[in-house]
Order: structure tokens, then sequence, then C-alpha cells
């Protein structure tokens, strides 16, 4: 790009203009008679003022090893996501579309380049300032069908993995078609496949366990044999000894239960996506996708438990007063059946009028979800039966005992649309002032029916706006403050009325200073209020028995009943993200950024869903937990609750580097002029790519307050929420892949350090380990190492996910492993095998 006549280098923001008024800008004269020539930008591209974190060329995302964009997304995870720890949003070609599902279904092969914007460029598209925007550049012209199948397993057994697709993509231009189809199936990881060890703790066991309903003495012949109160005791297996007292041992109940627990669930997911895009004139193209997806899910839950009253006079046990025997019933496990299908429409339809680009965008959602779970037995006529003398270590009479079930059926539908418009308003000596107006609407309606509880149907309307400005203040190169460097502002005032909600308000604002080409300094604000999601008020209640849980206030392991669903009480929160950030590319010619952020975030009534019993949480919300006679914890409401207050402080140091290796080949011969007869000569080798972006998390402070008036919770030294032990300190998410002519090798790696659970009790006093995940990869190329018809277009990956089958360790006090955290229960998977193998026709 050229300066001429002393006149500045002008360049459109990105997303301000059409595009095809962006990629071939002729030279104009500004507003002093000066000649600005226009320089060509990349087609589809949306870089404006802010330096993306990244930008990716088919080169280097080929090095990344992915089949296709939803495999991309997750390669580039560490980079895409927010510092907030939001998804991205997603462009193609620079513009605005219905959503990821567009998108997800395009071959590597269609795919260009890729830009990742910061949280600053996201109000110039009308997204939220709290999340990162993926531009998604496809090649003017493609066209294939693909096929994958991929078949895995985990190296411990169970989880074997089965996933076939097809999909069929035409790219011509404006113009663009996709179908895919797709089936997966995941066998289940049963607890017997992960030598778990039987819970000490439990009541129940197969032959049973005594003991009295006020948690006293059971006999005073236990006692002394003993040498201390028995409160509960063992049955003995062998019916022969149960009517000898001294056969009755002082011990908890133990049973395996490991064939019949399942800590993965079967599942089987059925799926076709179509979408279609067309110009409908000259400056108006539109697009089209729909989805549907349907999903079966099977767990078994345990065996039944069963507690029965045993009157002195029964004469089943050798004790002289009335006891309770709980015993866990052989036979039919309990199970836990869940359903569901979705159905998702989203439509574009967008365009340019002058300078002004404008997109609309709307969508339709329906999800129908239902859910059988088996809970116990209730005794019923066979108590009846053993008050009145029968045996209660008999199996019950047919139809004495009733199995307890708990169905549930939700059906929630959205119909939601947006309109954003932007384009210059001013010219200002630094440049043009930039406007972004967006206006949007949604409907959701929930019903659900059946569960253990209320359910009650809900509507929600919500409608917003906001409008985004970036103003120029001064530019070098035009000559505006030039000792300033390059500097701008932006800033976005929002509103939304949300049903039961009221008005919610939103802001952020936010400086871009370049000093010098090289380094890029930002500072950004945002602050925004949103209501929580309408599932998280309305699904209903579901509870699943014999879950394994740690009971912080006690150090023990049990067995209890876990309940989730909606809150209606649940109310909006609101989050203020202020972040301080250096963006430096060291070196000109090469795709390298490194960056360093400060990001401090508050948030007030924060949606938080609970997992584990910590003593915090029972302090600040006592109502969620359930005890018998004898304190042990045996129900959990693990339903969503709002915390009071929470504030983060972190830094965060990121890298992107993208550049082949070696030296450039030289340029092929050109044919002589007129020379039609000699073949065009082969394009050079493609060199050696190095593809490695990584991002580091360093807390520098993470407190919590649970309810108003408490004592905030400082996460980093020894508090924890939800029982795995608060956050680590320090974490790193990267990868490091490279294509060496057919091999594509690479390694994704997340990297975090030790927590802790501090507690005056020494079964409750937690030391978590740090953990090592990586995920090694390589994709060969099969038709540049065999030359048959057949390897055209034929690749095979092989993925090793937990390379090193790393698990959270966790040991108390003592050195001891709770029986809830043993490896197998924090993580069912563990080391992971896939191969795949991919055709494009």
């Amino acid at each position: 790009m050229v300066r001429s006549g002393g006149a500045a280098l002008a360049v459109a923001v990105a997303g301000a203009v059409p595009a095809a008024a962006a990629q071939d800008a002729p030279a104009a004269a500004d507003a002093r008679g000066d000649v600005v020539v226009i320089g060509k930008r990349l087609r589809g591209s949306a870089i404006g003022e802010v330096a993306p974190v990244a930008a990716l060329d088919a080169q280097a995302l080929r090095a990344l090893g992915a089949s296709n964009m939803k495999e991309l997304a997750d390669r580039l995870k560490p980079l895409a996501q927010s510092v907030t720890g939001e998804d991205p949003a997603y462009l193609l070609n620079g513009r605005r579309i219905s959503g990821f599902a567009e998108v997800q279904n395009l071959p590597l092969e269609a795919i260009e380049r890729t830009e990742i914007l910061s949280e600053q460029d996201a109000p110039r598209f009308g997204f939220s300032p709290t999340v990162r925007v993926m531009n998604v550049i496809t090649k003017k012209h493609f066209r294939a069908l693909s096929t994958v199948q991929v078949s895995g397993t985990t190296t411990a057994g169970g989880g074997a993995t089965s996933y076939s697709e097809a999909t069929a993509t035409r790219i011509d231009d404006a113009r663009r078609a996709s179908l895919t189809l797709s089936y997966f199936h995941f066998t289940p990881v049963l607890q017997s496949q992960r030598d778990i060890a039987a819970d000490p703790d439990t009541p129940f066991s197969l032959a049973g366990t005594v003991a009295r309903a006020d948690g006293g003495s059971i006999d005073p012949r236990l006692d002394a044999l003993a040498g201390r109160t028995v409160t509960r005791a063992a049955v003995p297996a062998d019916p022969a000894l149960r009517g000898v007292p001294a056969a009755y041992r002082a011990a908890a109940g133990s049973a395996d239960i490991n064939p019949y627990r399942t800590l993965q669930s079967r599942v089987d997911t059925l799926r076709i996506d179509g979408t279609i895009g067309a110009p409908l004139s000259r400056t108006v193209d539109a697009s089209l996708n729909i989805n549907a997806e349907g999903q079966r899910q099977g767990a078994l839950t345990g065996l039944a438990p069963v507690t029965l009253a045993v009157p002195a006079g029964n004469g089943a046990l050798p004790f002289g007063d009335d006891l309770l025997l709980s015993r866990f019933l052989p036979g039919d496990p309990l199970r836990q059946r869940a359903t569901s299908l979705t159905l998702h429409a989203g439509a574009t339809v967008q365009g340019g009028w002058g300078d002004w680009a404008w997109n609309v965008t709307g969508n339709y959602d329906r999800a129908r979800q239902a859910v059988r779970s088996d809970q116990a037995l209730a005794p019923g006529e066979w108590q009846s039966a053993v008050t009145a003398a029968a045996d209660p270590f008999a199996a019950p009479p047919a139809g004495a005992a009733t199995r307890i079930a708990v169905a549930s059926r939700t059906v929630t539908t959205t119909v939601g649309g947006k309109a954003v418009a932007s384009g210059p308003v001013l010219r200002l000596p630094a440049g043009r002032v930039q406007m972004t107006l967006a206006a949007g609407f949604a409907r959701s309606a929930s019903a659900p029916t059946g569960g253990q509880g209320p359910a009650a149907a809900l509507t929600r309307t919500s409608s917003d706006a906001s409008v985004t400005a970036i103003v120029p203040i001064a530019s070098a190169e035009r000559g505006a403050l030039a000792f300033v460097g390059k500097l701008s502002a932006n800033g976005t005032i929002g509103m939304a009325d949300v049903s039961d909600y009221g008005r919610l308000t939103s802001s952020s604002y936010g400086l871009a200073w370049a000093p010098a080409r090289p380094v890029q300094v930002t500072l950004s604000v945002s602050d925004a209020a949103t209501a929580p999601a309408i599932v998280l008020l309305t699904a209903p209640l579901v509870t699943t028995p014999n879950v394994p849980v740690f009971d912080f206030l006690t150090g023990q392991s049990v067995l209890a009943t876990t309940t989730i669903g909606g809150n209606p009480a649940l109310a909006a929160e609101r989050r203020r993200v202020t972040t301080v950030g250096v963006t430096v590319s060291p070196v000109k010619a090469r795709e390298w950024r490194i960056g360093l952020s400060y990001v401090d975030t508050r948030i007030r009534n924060q949606a938080f869903a609970p997992n584990d019993a910590s003593v915090a949480l029972q302090r600040a919300f006592p109502a969620l937990f359930g005890r018998d006679g004898a304190g042990t914890l045996m129900t959990l409401d693990l339903r969503s609750l709002n915390l009071a207050r929470e504030r983060e402080r972190k830094l965060l140091l990121t890298t992107d580097l993208s550049t082949p290796l070696g030296r450039k080949p030289p340029e092929p011969a050109k044919r002589a002029e007129g020379d039609t007869t000699t073949p065009p000569p082969p394009p050079p080798k493609p060199r050696p790519t190095l593809f490695v972006n990584g991002t580091v998390t360093y807390r520098l402070d993470d407190r919590v307050t649970p309810r108003d008036g408490q004592a905030p919770l400082d996460l980093l030294a020894g508090d924890t929420l939800d029982g795995t032990g608060g956050r680590p300190r320090w974490q790193l998410d990267g990868t490091v892949g490279g294509a060496i002519g057919p091999v594509t090798p690479g390694v994704y790696a997340r990297i975090q350090g030790p927590t802790r659970a501090r507690s005056t009790i020494a079964a409750s006093d937690l030391s978590y380990s740090g953990r090592t995940w990586l995920t090694a990869y390589v994709t060969l190329d099969a038709g540049a190492l065999v030359a048959r018809p057949w390897a055209k277009r034929l690749s095979v990956a092989l993925v090793a996910e937990n390379l090193l089958n790393s698990r959270i360790a966790v040991r108390d006090r003592t050195g001891a492993t709770p029986y809830r955290y043993q490896p197998g229960l924090i993580d069912p998977l563990g080391q992971q095998v896939r191969i795949m193998a991919r055709k494009l026709f």
C-alpha cells in the first residue's frame, strides 16, 4: 500500500462496508484534496482497528490436523475462548451467520483462512463484548463429497466409540450448499471396568446391615464383643449364622455394586444437517440452515436399596429390640433412560446500501427431552408381611414391593431474530467514525411435565438494542496527532427488556493504541446484566440414587440421592470485566503474536450448579442437604443457585506462531509467451509448517462470597465450593503442530497446577494433584505415500487422548484417597485411542 501526494493511507473497517467494495476499492480523494490509495484487503477479511488474536492461512490450518470446522474450533479453543471463558461467535467471509451450525461441517480443504478477533471487535458485528469472534474465509470454488469413519476405545476397557459421517459440500463464489448425515455410538463404562473399591461407609449390603432407628446401641452383647458401642452391624452372609449374635460384626455395609452402576452412559446420536446459500440480487444474498438431532442415553444407577423395620418378635434377628434392616436387592438394577430430539432452523439475509452493510438473522429451535429414572423399591405390602413375621431376608413376594420411577418431559421452543447494520457516519482527521446498530427479539416457551416437584410452564419474551461506535483519534499515516501513533476508541450501549426481569442494561468501552507498528495496547471495560437461561428455571426435578458424594462436614464418602432440575427463583447475573493488554508482533515477516493481559472480573448473582457437599456450600445453603437421624448425608439438591459475589484477577500470556520452515523454493520457470504446447511446470513443494499457540493463565486472586453477610472464600488458598479443591493458581492450554510433506503431527496440552481443600478434619483436608493432559495426533496423506487410485484424497489419522493417562490424585491428611475421589470416579474414560479414515471424492 502506498501513499501519494502526502496523503494518508486509509483502510475501511471490516464489516462496515459491503464485501465487494472492500475488496477492490479504487484510489479516492479525501476532504483535503489529497489522493488516498486504498489497499486491497483480503477477500472476506474482518480485521479492523484492533489487531487480531490470530490469523491462520491454509498451511497453518493444515498443521492443526483437523478434518472439518468443528474439529478446527476445538483445536483453536485456547485462542478462541474469551478471557471470561465464553465460546466465540462466528462469521463467514466477514459476515454474520445464523450460528455455528452453518459452518461446523465445512471440510478443512474448503477453508482458505481463519481469523480470530478480540472481544473489542465483537460489538462491531452485533455480538456481546465478552466473546471473541472467529471469521471463517472459504475458497471461492470448492466441491467434494467427504466420508469419515472413526473407531476408538479406552485403553482400560469400555467406552468404545464409533462415528460415521458423510458430507457433500459445494461452494461457487456466493453460492454454497452442504448436506451432512452422521451417526455416533458410545458404549457405556461400568464401575466394574475401573476397579472401583466398595464404599466402606454405606449402610447397605447384599446381606444387609442392622441398626436402631434412634442410632443407639444395637445390643449390649455386641458392645461387649467389640469393646465399644455398636450402632450398626453387618448381617452374616451365611444364613445359618444369622441367629448367632456373635456373627454380627460391627461394620458398615459393603457390596460390590460395580457391575450395576454406569460411570459413562451409553449414547446413540443421529444427526442430519443441511445448509444452502445463494444471492437474491446483485447486492443481497441469503442462507438457510436446517438440522435435526436425535439422541438416546441409558445408564445403570446401582442395585435397589430397601430398608425394612424388623420388629423384635419377627424371629429373623437374634436381638431383643426393633431394628432397621438395610440391604440391596440382587437382580434387576435401577435404570435411567433419556431421549432428546432437537430441531433447528437458522436463516440469514444480508446486503449493502452505499457504504453501509446490513444483516438480518433468524432462528427457530425446538428441544424435546424425556427422562425416566428408577429410584428405589417401596416396601409397601412387603413391610406389612415382615411386621407380621415374614422373613425379611427372603425375596419380596410378587407384587408386594413397588419400583418407584420418576418420568419427566420438557419441550422448549425459541424463536428469535436480530438485525445489524454498520457503516461510516463521520469523517475525522484520523479516519472515519464507524457505527453499528443492532436490535433483536426472542420468544422462548418451556413446558415441563412430570418430575418430582412443581414444574410450571414459562413463556419469556425479550427484546434488545445496542449502539456501537468506533472513533479514530490519532493516525500517524494521516498526520493526525502523528506523535501518538494510531489510537481509536470504541463504546457500546445496550438495553434488553426480559420478561420477569425487567430492563437489563449493558455497556462497554475501550481504547486501542498502536504507538509503533509491532505493538498494540488495548483497554476494555464491559458491564452487562443477563437473565438466566430458561431451562435453568423450568427443568423438571429428577433424582438419581446411589451417587458417590464426599461429605466435607464428616470426612466420609456416601452414596446419596441427588436432585437436579430448574430453579425459578434464579436472579439475573451482572458481570463487569476490565481488561488491559499489550500485543507484540516481534517479526515483521512472520505471523507471530505475543500478548499479555490483565483481567479483572466481578460478578453479582452468578448462577452456580453445585456438584458436591463442601463445607462452605452446606453452611451457606443448609436446606439443600438432607441427613438421617445419625447425621449421615442422604440427599443433595444440585439445582442451580445464585452466589452473591465473586472477584477474580488474573494474568493471561498468549502466543500464536504460524510460519513455514526452511528456504523459500524458487518460483517455477514461466513458459515462453505464446507457448501452448509445453505443459505448465509443477508448483513448488510446500515447505514444512510449524504452528504454535498457547495461553498461560495465572490467577492473582479469586474470592467468592456465597451469600451476603458471609465472609468471602479464597479459592486459591484452600477454600472450595464444588469439592474440587478451589481453582488452580496456574494453567496452560496450547497446541504445537506441523505439516511435513504428507505427515501432519501435533499435540494439544492442558496442564494445571495443584489445588487444596483445607479443613480441620484430617479426612476432609484434601490435596489435589496437578494434571498434565496431552492429546497427540498424526494425520497421514495416503495419496502422497501410495501411488494408487484408491489412495487419492484419502487420509488416515491416529489420535491418543490423555496420552499419559493423567488423572487428578486426591489425598487426605493421612495419605488416604476418599472413596468419592478414586481415579476411576474422577475421570472414568482415562486414556483413549482413535483411528480415523477420511476420503474425499
